[in-house]
């Protein structure tokens, strides 16, 4: 933790205000930024002229931003800087430079995930910020700046493309940075955006709350300095109590998942754990990854990437080290407009035996690259393998879903906290339910509604009993089948089956069986008529024939009955399709004289 003797000072020079002090929401531009998303930004006004800036928020002590020499690169005919604003320190008469001998020939905020290559200048300078929720205008002076005079990014395969947006720090652990001197003057202080807010007594605490939320969704982005918006923390609360030495977010990954949250699968499985680990046995029961919002991708090892990968429609794109869509398979549209998710599990705070889950909708991670890094837009699974070094980060891609906080100071001059919370989708309320962090808090409240209520008619759910035309409440471009039977489905076919023939079986049984019983008794009234009908007497003349005989022959008929009963019920008991056996039944009749 960094500190300075004006961690005492500024408190007196600023005194707090009575009660407590309400947050204060930034500004979120109208403007929408890639060539990875679409991204959401915030804006500020920077210098004595109020150059108007488009930055990232996230990230602790500098803010990054872009200089208005970085369009000068030949090589890169097209600035896409100009479109979020670059800074030209030569017309602000508020600006003070640190005086450095020499540049710096890697600029990194991303502990090794993302860096970039160019030069930079340690300068400060007056920040406005217009508070989004109609407060009076916020004046942040000196606010301490990385000015990016040159710079470029560099694709696996080598290809450089220039920055389009800097970042703007949140804060850090302490309320300002020390410098031996700027402009003649010792030990100078710069101040932080959060920090120098708290010391003035505009803020309840040195801390933020931020949800980036999803530009191409409609997600508005959230992002609070001295609270949080509380509509946007769903769910278990991690609270986290360590921090990098960059004051990076560490936290521990345990486990990522596939899962569906209602309805059919557009998978051959309802959910699927253990990819973090999957053909890596050196990951072990956990990972540690920063939690990074200045940065687009899931930044995690090669044989993680390749485990999730291997589940979905996506080809790898070594020339861009990330996944691309197939969009021409079926599964694709189906996977990301249904109620299927990519879980991430972490451990919940520094204890061992609990955890908790964020679900990150397949839908936000259906995003997109454009120019300079591709001619056409094509969507891209945001999943970039980390093999060369550099610190496994979930940058903004993971961050659509998550909401973050930071207290920076939990108590005077102590290290702080930080919290990790499931956000919620684009039935977000329209009005920010604004809460402040106090400076003791090490816990923050969280909000009553449900996550899979935040996405109710966005997503499509998929129709159990008819997979292959699922319903699409939001009119969006779904396939007309699924290239998947879901295991529920198999299981019901097979039990039919199984039934079906069971049934053929006994109704197979019971129709031979009545069969014979039918046929045998037809042959037992022939044969007890044949014994009526004397030949050469007239059939209704029967009076030769005496009462003892006629009980002779009942009795005989009634034998015969059920010897040929037995004989078909031993049959059928090993052939069901046999033949009466045995010689036909003869029967005679002693003549009686009269």
């Amino acid at each position: 933790m960094r500190l300075s003797l004006a961690s005492l000072v500024l408190p007196a020079l600023f005194p707090r205000l009575g009660g407590t002090a309400s947050p204060r929401a930034l500004a979120w531009s109208s403007q929408r930024y890639g060539p990875d998303g679409p991204w959401q930004a915030v804006t500020i006004d920077l210098g004595s002229d109020n150059q108007v800036l488009d930055l990232y928020p996230g990230s602790a002590w500098h803010s990054n931003v872009l200089a208005t020499s970085i369009c000068s690169n030949a090589s890169m005919p097209v600035c896409y800087a100009q479109t979020a604003g670059t800074f030209d320190s030569s017309t602000s008469s508020s600006t003070l430079t640190f005086p450095v001998t020499s540049t710096v020939a890697q600029i990194d905020w991303t502990s090794g995930a993302m860096p970039l290559t160019g030069i930079h200048t340690v300068q400060f300078d007056t920040a406005t910020i217009t508070p989004a929720l109609g407060e009076p205008n916020l004046q942040i002076p000196n606010l301490s700046l990385q000015v990016i005079l040159a710079g470029y990014y560099t694709l696996p395969n080598g290809t450089a493309y220039m920055p389009e947006v800097g970042t703007l720090a949140m804060g850090g652990e302490n309320i300002n940075q020390s410098y031996p001197q700027v402009n003649g003057v010792n030990n100078f202080n710069s101040s932080l955006l959060s920090g120098y807010l708290y010391a003035a007594g505009q803020i309840s605490s040195n801390s933020y709350g931020l949800h980036i939320g999803s530009a191409s969704l409609g997600i508005p982005g959230s992002a609070f300095v001295g609270g949080y918006d509380q509509s946007r923390v769903l769910g278990v609360v991690s609270t986290q109590s360590t921090f990098s030495a960059s004051s990076a977010l560490p936290i521990d990954l345990l486990d990522i998942g596939i899962g569906v949250t209602e309805g059919g699968s557009p998978f051959n499985f309802t959910s699927k754990s253990g990819l973090l680990a999957q053909g890596n046995s050196s990951i072990g029961v956990s990972l540690q990854v920063l939690i990074e919002a200045t940065i687009p991708y899931l930044y995690l090892p090669s044989s993680t990437c390749a485990a999730i990968a291997s589940q979905l429609p996506v080809t790898y794109q070594s020339d861009y080290g990330l996944y691309f869509w197939d969009t021409a398979d079926p599964q694709y549209a189906l996977i990301v407009s249904s109620p299927s998710y990519l879980s991430f599990t972490f451990r919940l705070d520094q204890g061992n035996s609990d955890n908790m889950t964020i679900n990150v909708p397949f839908k936000l991670l259906n995003l997109t690259l454009d120019a300079p890094l591709v001619t056409t837009s094509t969507p891209y699974f945001p999943c970039r393998p980390l093999s060369d070094g550099g610190s496994f980060t979930l940058g903004r891609a993971f961050l659509q879903a998550a909401f973050v906080g930071v207290n920076w100071m939990s108590g005077a001059n102590t290290n702080g906290v930080w919290f990790l919370a499931q956000a919620p989708g684009p039935n977000t309320a329209s009005t920010a339910v604004a809460t402040p962090i106090e400076v003791s808090d090490t816990t923050i409240g969280n909000s009553t509604n449900g996550w899979i209520d935040s996405w109710k008619g966005v997503w499509t759910v998929i129709d159990t009993t008819n997979q292959t035309a699922p319903t699409n409440s939001t009119n969006q471009n779904i396939p007309a089948s699924s290239t998947h039977i879901s295991g529920g489905a198999i299981a019901g076919i097979v039990v039919g089956a199984i039934l079906l023939l069971v049934v053929l079986a006994l109704v197979i049984i019971f129709c031979v069986r009545q069969r014979r019983r039918q046929t045998a008794s037809v042959r037992l009234r022939q044969e007890y008529d044949m014994l009526n009908r004397n030949p050469g007497i007239p059939q209704n003349d029967d009076s030769h024939i005496t009462e003892a005989r006629m009980h002779e022959l009942e009795i005989s008929e009634r034998d015969l009955y059920v010897e040929l009963e037995n004989s078909q019920r031993a049959e059928l008991s090993g052939h069901w399709a046999g033949e009466l056996e045995g010689p036909p039944v003869r029967v005679e009749l002693e003549e009686t004289g009269s």
